[in-house]
């Protein structure tokens, strides 16, 4: 038997969400990946191992329903944050900042969708290097963002989907041109306020922050809507009816810095809340003004130490810094800036 390559393999989602959960949209969207590629599996099996038969083992073994658990790696850009990370959250504003000289550069700005409880779903096909499938009602579980000195930008999401499983025949949709970002790309303040508003396209960090992109040996921002999949009464499917977020949003927010002062002890025993604000600015978007960048920006608009610890790094003091993110009542807990080309996503 010949032995099967993944070399030639792809990952494609349909940029737009489904009209309704399970009913697939045109895939047209592929990204890169690293690790294995997206399986079903059964979510529940029985046997009557329980049950007297008359026989010593089981002798049935049935399939209940399906699901399928997969994980995207790759390295970030602006268009792979904000289909990943839009999904988690949920809610998405799209502008333009400059119609008139740069009129293919959109900006979107992703909060969380507290108005409802249904995760947005995707179709997604895959090549494993030997056949081609389609898996209608992706959605995305969790996603992380990570960078460190010297690399690049990382990003990771957990997915799911309903579980069913057929052949497509589609080609290989296109990959996005944006170039990977890079450590150099990352600034991290601290401090200062927000102003304006994401819906007048005005929402900005002013009043002096301060930097501590020179500081800066790492960061990971983790996000997850905690979503649940539901296999409804009366649908005798197999397949996931339905997929709905928890309670709350769960955040993890780290940074590791290069010790200068007390300062961060000192806001951990005081309580002292901040606006942190990461701003991610890659290279300049051709074919407009040269003024606009592909960017994606983190803003928390309130933080507080949860832990400020000293450790080495080699023979380097630094401070391992855990945030909490909190709610404020007037921006939220977190929002997502992305500046690139795309001129949708979630619609």
């Amino acid at each position: 038997m010949t032995t099967k390559r993944i070399t030639t393999g792809w990952r494609a989602f349909s940029a737009a969400k489904e009209s309704a959960y399970g009913t697939p949209q045109t895939v047209d969207t592929s990204f890169n990946f690293e690790g294995p590629p997206s399986d079903i599996e059964p979510n529940e099996a029985q046997t009557d191992a329980n049950e007297i038969t008359g026989y010593h083992e089981a002798t049935k073994h049935e399939i209940l329903n399906w699901r399928l658990d997969g994980s995207h790696k790759q390295r970030a850009m602006p268009h792979n944050i904000a289909f990943f990370l839009g999904a988690v959250l949920g809610s998405v504003t799209t502008d333009q900042p400059d119609v008139i000289n740069d009129p293919d550069v959109y900006r979107h700005w992703f909060e969380r969708d507290i108005a409802g409880v249904a995760v947005p779903s995707f179709t997604l096909v895959e090549y494993d290097g030997v056949a081609k499938k389609r898996f209608a009602g992706a959605f995305i579980k969790s996603f992380k963002l990570s960078g460190d000195q010297n690399d690049f930008i990382k990003m990771e999401a957990d997915f799911g989907a309903m579980g069913k499983e057929e052949s497509s025949a589609i080609s290989k949709p296109a990959v996005v041109a944006e170039s990977y970002l890079r450590y150099g790309d990352v600034e991290l303040t601290r401090g200062g306020a927000l102003s304006g508003t994401v819906g007048a396209g005005t929402l900005a960090v002013g009043s002096s922050p301060t930097s501590f992109k020179t500081a800066l040996k790492k960061f990971e921002y983790g996000v997850s809507s905690d979503p649940r999949p539901i296999y409804e009464m009366g649908d005798n499917s197999g397949y996931v009816s339905r997929v709905e977020r928890g309670e709350r949003w769960n955040h993890s927010l780290s940074a590791v810095l290069e010790m200068a002062d007390d300062t961060h002890k000192t806001a951990l025993i005081n309580g002292t809340e901040y606006v942190l604000n990461i701003p991610i600015v890659g290279g300049v978007i051709a074919g407009g003004s040269g003024n606009l960048n592909y960017t994606a920006e983190l803003i928390f608009p309130r933080v507080v130490y949860r832990e400020a610890r000293k450790d080495l790094d080699g023979d380097v003091v630094v401070v391992k810094a855990d945030f909490e993110v909190m709610e404020d009542t007037t921006y939220g807990s977190v929002i997502v800036k992305v500046q690139n080309k795309q001129s949708a996503y979630l619609a």
